[in-house]
């Protein structure tokens, strides 16, 4: 199927790409069906554009793009709703924010995405960890993502010398 969009001009999409967005999103309710489009080749983010108003995308990306961790306790209610047998079925996307400077730009935490790859409904759920933030800044927390990162290896590398010995 074609669709005209505002930002990638006319598209086609399969039915197989079509994420059913039941309740819509907060704030947009009203708006169902969507698929996610990737911004550019190697990028971590992906856009969320609405099939249902060309004019209306999102930019999006995987929270373990850009944070060490990111623990997610989905209620069974809504894991039941999505059809969700299995934890490694779902994909999970927080909606970025990108203000005049781009270093200032944020992930919501606290709202994130949840798509059931296997049949491609998703909903927009409420996070009950306190640590998620509505506006994590990104670039601050790759950077601490790196560091930890580079602690995690050079304990690795530390450990596979002591082995040696």
């Amino acid at each position: 199927m074609k669709f005209v969009t505002t930002r990638f001009g006319e598209i086609d999409v399969s039915n197989e790409d079509i994420v059913q967005f039941p309740e819509g999103l907060l704030g947009f309710n009203e708006f169902h069906r969507f698929v996610i489009l990737n911004s550019q080749e190697g990028s971590p983010f992906r856009w969320l554009q609405s099939l249902d108003d060309g004019n209306l995308a999102f930019i999006i990306i995987e929270p373990l793009n850009f944070l060490f961790s990111y623990d997610l306790d989905l209620a069974d209610s809504d894991a039941a709703f999505l059809g969700l047998e299995r934890a490694e079925d779902a994909v999970l996307y927080s909606i970025v924010t990108v203000p005049e400077n781009v270093r200032d730009m944020t992930a919501n935490l606290q709202g994130p995405l949840v798509i059931n790859a296997i049949n491609r409904k998703g909903r927009q759920v409420i996070s009950s960890n306190a640590t998620h933030s509505i506006k994590a800044n990104i670039v601050e927390e790759m950077a601490k993502r790196e560091k930890k990162l580079s602690e995690v290896m050079g304990s690795l590398d530390s450990k596979k010398l002591e082995d040696k010995r």
